[in-house]
């Protein structure tokens, strides 16, 4: 999991020395053509879909071992451009969730100040989320900071999980 925080962390870094001027320039929705050479400029693998009930934007993203989800919400116009973007990351545990689980997501939600992680009954996955909101208009540093922060948000979660349960 270090590997994908460095990766994805030097892959935001590298956006934001791409950007250059643009840094300067304020967002406040994305496109998903601008999300996905938004990520595309990271270094993330990216297929960007269209959820059928909303019509709006989900990209699919793996960075490393870990795939995740960006879903696109808050959005307008056309071609849609979101105002918020919600990143989350499932996990399988591969059986059902147990007491232990739920106290390993709270000790996790209680200590963290980014990212909310949940667990999914029925499904037996964990997870976590983090939101991005650009309304009112955010810079392109803003966004690449953020992304190299969600890939922090995964390793905590990560780290706290296998922790919680004595997982090295």
């Amino acid at each position: 999991m270090k590997v994908l925080v460095k990766s994805v962390i030097a892959a935001g870094c590298a956006l934001a020395f791409s950007l250059g001027a643009a840094s300067a320039e304020m967002k406040s929705a994305v496109t998903a053509d601008e999300l996905t050479s938004i990520l595309g400029e990271a270094g993330l693998p990216v297929a960007v879909i269209e959820d059928v009930d909303t019509k709006t934007p989900v990209a699919r993203v793996q960075a490393g071992a870990v795939q995740y989800w960006i879903r696109a919400l808050d959005c307008a116009g056309s071609p849609k451009a979101c105002s918020t973007l919600v990143f989350f990351a499932n996990f399988d545990l591969g059986r059902d969730a147990t007491q232990k689980d739920f106290e390993i997501i709270n000790h996790y939600n209680e200590s963290q100040v980014f990212g909310r992680a949940y667990v999914i009954p029925g499904r037996n996955q964990v997870g976590v989320d983090y939101v991005i909101e650009l309304e009112g208009g955010v810079s392109s540093d803003n966004i690449t900071g953020n992304i190299s922060r969600w890939a922090r948000v995964i390793d905590a979660f990560i780290a706290s999980f296998r922790q919680g349960h004595d997982i090295s």
